[in-house]
């Protein structure tokens, strides 16, 4: 009878202990998380980094040059031997000029601009003069011409704030280079000297230029913009360039008007040296490849 009790009891412990452990490691044992949503990511804009597309370009604009006095100035230089100026030898009238422009990075835009100024005029000598080796005498008529011709490579790029899709409000920076040719031809026509009666010279300035300008987009494809820059060393020659323009653009077609405005001085370093400010209207229209 012993026996046959501890058979019975023998497995009825070990069922016992059995279910017990078991309801342990199930308290023990840790709960599945559920599996975490993945990250949404931020949704990307598919607004432009610029209000209008950014290709190839060029431009054509006139300068309605408005007359600064009587027209620039020939001044003598620091190796004259004598009195070597004649002021004032011709008003300037409107001239042609072009722009090319191509983005080549995504905050900069590569530029080339250039254009061609004319004048003449005429007056009596004042004093006796000697200018580009030419002699002149007090009370010569002077038949005057000139021509101003200039070539700019600049790059413009933003400067602040440096963010995409840009501010209506930006500032950029202006990195240029720069080659001016001032050409002057002065003549005595009916002067009683039979030889030696026409002077002709060219003076130069090829001068870097460093400035900002600043663009607020009024609309979409409406653009305000100032700009100014220039560059000078003392007793040498020197050169700025500003304007502020208006533009408005509609599908491959850009309209442009504002002021324009440049003064240069080449070295007087030599016997004579020019001095000029011209400045004025501009109205121009470009062409935007796709």
């Amino acid at each position: 009878m012993i026996l046959r009790s501890l058979k019975i009891r023998v497995p009825s412990v070990c069922l016992v202990s059995l279910a017990m452990a078991g309801s342990v490691l199930a308290q023990n044992t840790p709960q599945a998380q559920p599996a975490a949503a993945p990250a949404q990511t931020a949704a990307k804009t598919t607004e432009p980094d610029y209000p209008d597309p950014r290709t190839l370009s060029v431009e054509v604009f006139y300068w309605l040059t408005v007359p600064q006095g009587s027209g620039p100035d020939i001044r003598g230089g620091k190796v004259a031997t004598g009195y070597s100026s004649i002021f004032g030898i011709g008003k300037e009238k409107p001239g042609p000029g072009i722009d090319i422009s191509y983005p080549v990075t995504r905050t900069g835009v590569l530029h080339f601009d250039g254009f061609l100024v004319k004048g003449t005029g005429n007056q009596k000598a004042s004093a006796d003069t000697t200018v580009f080796g030419t002699s002149f005498y007090k009370g010569d008529y002077l038949s005057t011409q000139y021509q101003i011709e200039s070539g700019r490579l600049y790059l413009d790029d933003l400067l602040y704030p440096h963010k995409f899709p840009v501010a209506k409000l930006r500032f950029k920076s202006i990195w240029a280079i720069r080659y001016l040719r001032a050409k002057s031809t002065i003549d005595a026509p009916l002067s009683t000297v039979t030889t030696g009666t026409t002077a002709t010279s060219n003076r130069q300035v090829i001068l870097p230029e460093f400035g900002l300008a600043a663009e607020y987009a009024l609309a979409k494809h409406v653009l305000f913009r100032v700009e100014g820059s220039g560059f000078g060393i003392p007793h040498k020659s020197l050169i700025w360039d500003g304007a502020a323009t208006l533009s408005y653009r509609r599908g491959q077609w850009t309209l442009e008007g504002g002021y324009k405005g440049l003064g240069f001085k080449t070295s007087p370093n030599k016997d004579e040296y020019v001095q000029a400010v011209l400045s004025g209207g501009i109205v121009g229209i470009r062409y935007n490849w796709k």
